[in-house]
C-alpha cells in the first residue's frame, strides 16, 4: 500500500491533521491499533448507557472563535449538533474544610460576579488574576486571531511566571486560590509546577461559554470519520505499528508487522518518547532520546462509571458539574493514605444528549479522582488481555470507596451502582499513556515540550504532548502539525475565513 501521509493514531489530534492533509490534496492513511477510531474522546456502552471517557465539554466553539472556525474549514460543524451551556451551567466547587460553594461559570462577567459574592473581601486579587489572564491570552494567536502563528510557536516555551507565585501574591486565602486554580484540572499539572501561561490559556477558553456535543465525543468522531470518507483518506483499526522505516536518513514508510505501508511523511500522536521505540537508536542523538523518555507526566485518574435512578435532582447535573476540592494550592495532590479524599469530580454527560429522554443515558454518572501511578504499578502485569484477582480486588475496593464518599458528599443522586472503572493501568494501555498519564506530558514552568518538527526527515509529532491538552489543544496541535508540514501561515490564513 502506497500513501503520501502515514498517521499513527486516531484520536483528536490524528483526526484533525488527517483531514487537513487530505484537504489539501495528499493522499492519508490513519493507522489505529484498537478495534475503533477515536482515541480517549470515543464512546464505550455498559449495559446500553453510553459513557465519555476524554470529552465532557469545551470552549470556543462559540461565534468568531478558533475550534468553531476550524471544525467549520474542515466540514465537520456542519455534521455535528453544538449543545452550549446554560447561562447557569458551571463547575459548582464545594470547598471541603469551609463548605463554601462557588460556581465557577462559563462567562467571564458572570465569574467575576460569583467570586465577589463569595469572597467580598479579595476583590483586588480576583481583578488581578481576571486582567493577567486577559493580558496574556491577547497575545496569543488562538484567542486575537490578528496575530501571525509561527512567531508566537517559535516562542511558545519561553518560561514564564509560575500559577502557584501568582496566586500567593494575589491572595492569602485558600479557597479563593483553591477556585483560580481549578482550570489545572484541565492540563492535568499542579499550580506549583503549573505555567501561568498554559492555565491563563486554558482557563480563557471558557470565559465566553463551554459546549457539549449532542452524541458526546463519539459524535466528533462519527464526524471526523464522514469528512475523510468523502476525501478518500482511509481509517485502518487494529494496525499495531512496529517501527517507522528509515532509508538514506528519510522517513519511507512504517511496519505493521503484517504489510509495509509506504508513505513520504509520517505523523506520530502518541506520548512523544512512543515514537522512539519506532525508530534505529542511531536516528536522534541521545540529548533528543534522553529528552523525550525524560519528559514529566501528567498525574493519572481513578474512575467510576455508574448507574443511578434517575430523578430531577440527578436532571440538574445536566449542566452542572460537581467538584469536592481542598483549599489551597494543592488540589491535584494525591491522599495516599485515603485517595477517595482527594478531588472528586461528579458529572453525567450523557445527560446533555437531545434524545436523552429515549435512551439510557439519563442513569449514567462518571466519578473521577485524581490517582498516583504508585497505586496501581504493584499490579503491572504488562500489557496482557487478563489481569490478575488482587488487582481486581484492589480495584473494586477502590471503586466502592469512591463511590461511598460520593454518596456521603452528594446524597441528592441516591445510590451509584457499578458498571466499570477505570485505573492508571486503564489509561497506560488503552491510551498508550506512560503511568496512566490522562495529558500525556506535563505543559510546565521547567519542561521544553518538543514541536511538531523533528530532526528526522518525514516524521512529525502532533497530539497534546506537543502544543496544549484536550480537545482544543489538541486539535490545535493537529492544526499547527499539518500547517508545518506545508505551509503554516497560508493554512492559518485559510482557516481564519472560517471566522
Amino acid at each position: 500500500m502506497n500513501a503520501d501521509v502515514i498517521v499513527i493514531g486516531s484520536g483528536i489530534s490524528g483526526l484533525t491533521t488527517a483531514a487537513l492533509l487530505a484537504k489539501a490534496g495528499r493522499k492519508v492513511v490513519v493507522l489505529e491499533r484498537h478495534g475503533r477510531p477515536g482515541g480517549a474522546i470515543k464512546r464505550f456502552t455498559r449495559q446500553g448507557i453510553p459513557f465519555d471517557i476524554g470529552f465532557h465539554y469545551t470552549g470556543c466553539l462559540g461565534d468568531g472563535e478558533i475550534l468553531r472556525a476550524l471544525w467549520k474549514y474542515l466540514d465537520v460543524l456542519p455534521r455535528i449538533s453544538l449543545l452550549p451551556f446554560p447561562s447557569d451551567g458551571c463547575d459548582c466547587l464545594h470547598m471541603k474544610e469551609s463548605g463554601k460553594i462557588v460556581r465557577a461559570f462559563f462567562d467571564r462577567d458572570l465569574l467575576q460576579c460569583e467570586l465577589e459574592r463569595v469572597f467580598p473581601d479579595e476583590l483586588p486579587g480576583i481583578k488581578g488574576y481576571l486582567q493577567r489572564v486577559e493580558e496574556i491570552c491577547s497575545t496569543v494567536p488562538f484567542y486575537n486571531t490578528d496575530l501571525p502563528l509561527t512567531p508566537f510557536l517559535r516562542g511558545f516555551s519561553r518560561p514564564d511566571g509560575g500559577l502557584a507565585t501568582f496566586l500567593s501574591s494575589l491572595t492569602d486565602d485558600e479557597d479563593l486560590q483553591s477556585a483560580l486554580a481549578s482550570p489545572s484540572f484541565l492540563y492535568g499539572v499542579p499550580p506549583e509546577a503549573a505555567s501561568l501561561a498554559v492555565h491563563a490559556m486554558v482557563a480563557y477558553s471558557y470565559f465566553s461559554g463551554a459546549y457539549s456535543i449532542d452524541g458526546g465525543g463519539q459524535a466528533i468522531v462519527d464526524a471526523f470519520l464522514s469528512v475523510l470518507n468523502t476525501t478518500g483518506a482511509q481509517v485502518l483499526c487494529g494496525r499495531d505499528v512496529r517501527s517507522i522505516i528509515v532509508k538514506n536518513g528519510h522517513v519511507t514508510g512504517v511496519d505493521t508487522g503484517e504489510e509495509e505501508i509506504r508513505a513520504s511523511d509520517v505523523v506520530f500522536t502518541g506520548h512523544p518518547s512512543g515514537v522512539l521505540n519506532m525508530v534505529p537508536d542511531e536516528i536522534f542523538r541521545p540529548a533528543y532520546r534522553h529528552r523525550l523518555r525524560d519528559l514529566k507526566n501528567t498525574g493519572s485518574m481513578f474512575v467510576v462509571f455508574g448507574a443511578v435512578e434517575y430523578s430531577e435532582k440527578v436532571r440538574e447535573l445536566t449542566w452542572v458539574n460537581r467538584y469536592s476540592v481542598p483549599g489551597g494550592l494543592n488540589i491535584m495532590d494525591v491522599n495516599r493514605e485515603h485517595p477517595e479524599e482527594s478531588t472528586l469530580l461528579l458529572t453525567a454527560p450523557g445527560l446533555r444528549d437531545k434524545d436523552f429522554a429515549l435512551s439510557e443515558a439519563t442513569s449514567g454518572v462518571i466519578l473521577m479522582r485524581a490517582a498516583d501511578w504508585n497505586e496501581a504499578a504493584p499490579f503491572d502485569q504488562g500489557r496482557g488481555p487478563r489481569r490478575s484477582p488482587a488487582y481486581r480486588e484492589w480495584k473494586d475496593e477502590a471503586a466502592a470507596k469512591l463511590i461511598e464518599k460520593a454518596e456521603q458528599l452528594w446524597d441528592d443522586i441516591g445510590k451509584i451502582r457499578l458498571l466499570a472503572a477505570g485505573t492508571p493501568l486503564t489509561f497506560r494501555d488503552e491510551l498508550a499513556a506512560p503511568m496512566g498519564a490522562v495529558y500525556g506530558p506535563q505543559h510546565s514552568l521547567d519542561q521544553h515540550n518538543p514541536g511538531a518538527r523533528t530532526r528526522l526527515p518525514g516524521l512529525w509529532l502532533s497530539g497534546q504532548g506537543t502544543l496544549m491538552t484536550g480537545v482544543m489543544g489538541s486539535s490545535l496541535a493537529g492544526l499547527v502539525t499539518a500547517g508545518e508540514m506545508n505551509d503554516l501561515e497560508f493554512l492559518w490564513q485559510e482557516v481564519k475565513k472560517c471566522l
